[in-house]
């Protein structure tokens, strides 16, 4: 950010859904967390008081670790819909594993996308110690969905967390859009020679055959899956099909997970739960489903 003499001065910056140990880098130096934050109480809730110059400053909101190429885990789950009700369970379990740095969401927060839904979301989540990134789902385009986008931001982008990339992707109207396409050709190519895990909604193939649950074009996913085996892609998370699947898709290994608690496919006798995905620094590790109900 660059400041004029009327802008320079006393900063307060709140940074909200932030990892619990981030830090404000200003300039290459470390500015610590408020201690008494009177925003909130919440350790994914940052209050940072800096002071700033006229002129040039770089910023950076992140924990002390976030280049160190090391192992660690993330979470990850998909479509709550109908059970927000009842998604702090699911929430105080993940913030119950002790490794895990934050969790990645493939969509499907809510049931029709109402207001209504988004604010209980937004208070169920503070029974979630660590942040959650995210793409939408189908569902959070039934109604409004610029919805949204006003509260989270972008549904598909990238970030870099010691060493890995992660790349999320907007599928939820059952394929991509042209322009998203061209992100994901740049994304790939940039993580090319570090861990990748890609994360959208909808598989572009469906492996379970009970239910069409896949993108409307088979070309269309297909085109995506060469596009990602091609490019070095490591892992694939999903979601929309409400059951546990482990599979693999052009090579890549693949779980869907669809546990947040909307209704669950009959008889397969899995219920709520999310994954745990180890990351070595160099390669994806384990993926281990923890089981809720």
């Amino acid at each position: 950010m660059t400041l004029d003499a009327s802008t320079a001065g006393e900063w307060r910056l709140v940074a909200r859904n932030t990892l619990p140990d981030a830090v404000l880098v200003v300039d290459g130096l470390v500015v610590p967390r408020v201690a008494e934050d009177p925003f909130s109480a919440r350790p994914t809730v940052a209050t940072f008081a800096v002071t700033l110059g006229a002129g040039p400053h770089q910023l950076a909101i992140e924990p002390p670790d976030a280049h160190v190429v090391e192992r660690y885990h993330v979470a990850a789950m998909a479509d709550i819909q109908t059970a927000l009700p009842q998604v702090d369970d699911v929430f105080r379990a993940i913030s119950a594993v002790p490794e895990v740095r934050f969790v990645v969401g493939m969509g499907d927060l809510t049931e029709r996308a109402d207001t209504a839904e988004y604010d209980l979301f937004e208070r169920q989540l503070e029974y979630l110690a660590v942040p959650f990134y995210t793409t939408l789902g189908n569902h959070e385009l039934w109604s409004e969905p610029q919805r949204f986008f006003e509260r989270f931001g972008r549904a598909s982008f990238q970030f870099v967390f010691k060493g890995t990339a992660f790349t999320f992707a907007d599928s939820g109207d059952a394929g991509l859009d042209p322009l998203v396409e061209s992100w994901i050709v740049d994304w790939v190519a940039e993580a090319r020679d570090r861990p990748h895990v890609f994360l959208t909604h909808i598989p572009p193939i469906d492996p379970v055959g009970v239910r069409y649950g896949a993108f409307r074009s088979t070309r269309d996913g297909q085109r995506l899956l060469s596009r990602l085996a091609e490019g070095g892609v490591d892992l694939t998370l999903y979601g929309h099909i409400h059951t546990f699947d482990a599979f693999e898709n052009a090579g890549i290994p693949a779980y869907i997970s669809g546990g947040g608690g909307a209704m669950p496919m009959k008889w397969d006798g899995i219920d709520r739960h999310f994954l745990v995905v180890e990351l070595t620094g160099d390669a994806i590790g384990e993926v281990t489903v923890v089981r809720v109900d």
